[in-house]
């Protein structure tokens, strides 16, 4: 349309890789998608995709959607980038990949350093004591850095820079080394109740990495470069286009849902099942139990708490059963029997960490307990979803204890969104009103508000809020359901490890 400012933001996932066009209200214009190809083990724990992989598929997706647009691109006034996180990619001197991308699932870790680094870094007592021995340690055995210094000597020699998604299609685009700080989650040598890079050196030391072998940061809303002759040849973007600095996939998604007042929270329901509030004051749990990352507002926060295999469980129900072709049937055949099983599925009971939360319940196995030959596979669907619930308002509860903020209404977004039986649960579970959003591109709404305030398009937060995120159901709690959640929370869900954790540890010795 002739005269009409559009937005769009790229929003690189897991499982694919979208281009979406909006316009100031927030409707969608046009969209392209495509998928990733799966990542791939070499050892167990880990997980790896090709180098090429994200940007490739980005350039296919690109060119088609601006086809579609036609003069129309044009129109197109500010693109930002928002992806998933703690994913890294080491690239040499000229820019090259080194190697492919050690992804956010990826469990190796670095022993190494426990035993062998710490004791040089221990002469720093003062820091240490401050920060703590174990916070170090923690930090260098997850550090992906020194797992290449330590098992890759090459790639940790010939590193010259290391990027993630976010800031790898920020350089193709743009020519620019910049990332958002909303894009720095895992373990990285970020101040963030600063919002920007340590001051301290040790903390480079521990981690294994230079700064200046990291990307400039730029804040939300930022423009950090403009689309290159040789990108817009590649991606049929108009050469000139604005970058815009946005955050995480998480973050955006709180953005994009409208979570960004005192009393409301998001659920993610994705892979990485995550709850999330907006601060704008920094606040931080003193045993780690849930993380305060940059949002993608610029100057704030956002306290979340994750269950590392959320609706990954869902995937994992569904391999149980069908074909991995299949698994769309199941889970709409699943939602609406589920419909039919009455809250606590008659008894039956998910524990949710199949992999354990490290603060919360480190010994930790996943559980399914109350089997019965009346139960059947509705049941367990449904008492999965009820696990993920139970202990996602276990965080909420953490974090409402330390921010000293009640929380009134839940916004849920993510794959867990679709299914009318598990807004309802959660509505149940969390006794509190739930709002559905009426896009599933909740991410890549957050996205476009970002660039969309970058070139004032909106003067603020809540007005880009306002006009561009829309809510299309709210469950509310329903009372009989509420009592009964209430009491396998209680007296099931939150006396699961303390009673359990003998058990825990025996079967741990047979990993």
């Amino acid at each position: 349309m002739v005269g009409t400012e559009y937005v769009m933001s790229l929003d690189i996932g897991t499982q694919s890789v979208r281009a979406i066009v909006f316009d100031r209200m927030g409707n969608q214009i046009e969209k392209e998608r495509i998928l990733n190809k799966p990542y791939y083990s070499l050892e167990p724990g880990w997980a790896e995709v090709e180098a090429n992989e994200y940007w490739s598929n980005l350039c296919i997706v690109l060119k088609k959607l601006m086809e579609k647009m036609g003069d129309e691109k044009y129109s197109i006034k500010a693109c930002s980038i928002t992806a998933n996180r703690d994913n890294i990619i080491p690239l040499d001197e000229n820019g090259d990949y080194i190697r492919d991308w050690i992804t956010w699932i990826d469990q190796r870790r670095v022993p190494e350093f426990k035993s062998e680094d710490i004791l040089k870094f221990s002469s720093k007592g003062k820091l240490l004591s401050i920060f703590g021995k174990k916070t170090f340690e923690m930090l260098g055995y997850q550090s992906k850095f020194n797992w290449f210094k330590y098992h890759e000597p090459k790639t940790y020699e010939k590193a010259d820079k290391y990027l993630s998604i976010a800031g790898l299609i920020t350089y193709k685009l743009t020519g620019e080394f910049k990332d958002s700080i909303g894009m720095q989650v895992g373990v990285l040598p970020i101040d963030h109740e600063k919002l920007k890079y340590h001051d301290l050196d040790i903390v480079y030391d521990v981690i294994g990495v230079r700064k200046d072998q990291l990307p400039k940061l730029c804040k939300p809303n930022e423009i950090m470069g403009y689309v290159t002759k040789e990108a817009s040849k590649l991606t049929l973007l108009p050469e000139g286009l604005p970058i815009v600095a946005a955050g995480g996939d998480k973050q955006c998604e709180t953005l994009g849902s409208g979570c960004f007042k005192d009393g409301q929270a998001v659920i993610s329901y994705g892979t990485l099942a995550t709850i999330a509030i907006t601060s704008k004051k920094y606040v931080k749990n003193k045993n780690n139990t849930y993380y305060t990352w940059p949002s993608s507002i610029p100057d704030a926060w956002n306290p979340e708490f994750n269950i590392y295999r959320g609706y990954w469980l869902i995937t994992w129900f569904c391999r149980q059963y069908v074909e991995e072709k299949g698994f769309p049937d199941l889970i709409d055949e699943m939602n609406e029997k589920a419909k039919d099983v009455p809250p606590g599925s008659n008894g039956l009971f998910v524990y949710p960490y199949w992999t354990p939360h490290p603060a919360l319940c480190p010994m930790a196995r996943g559980g399914i307990i109350g089997w019965t030959d009346y139960h059947k596979k509705e049941h367990l669907y449904r008492a999965i979803l009820e696990g993920i619930a139970y202990a996602l308002r276990d965080g909420l509860e953490i974090i409402e204890k330390d921010t000293k903020r009640k929380i009134e209404e839940l916004y849920v977004v993510g794959g867990g969104s679709q299914s009318d039986v598990s807004m309802q649960l959660t509505a149940d579970i969390f006794n509190l009103p739930v709002k559905r959003l009426s896009t599933h591109e909740v991410c890549g709404v957050g996205a476009a508000i970002n660039a969309a305030r970058a070139i004032n398009m909106f003067r603020s937060e809540e007005e880009a809020v306002k006009n561009m995120t829309k809510v299309s159901q709210v469950f509310t709690p329903i009372k009989g359901n509420v009592e009964v959640y209430d009491d396998i929370y209680k007296n099931v869900y939150k006396q699961m490890y303390a009673n359990e954790k003998n058990v825990f540890n025996v079967l741990t010795r047979y990993c």
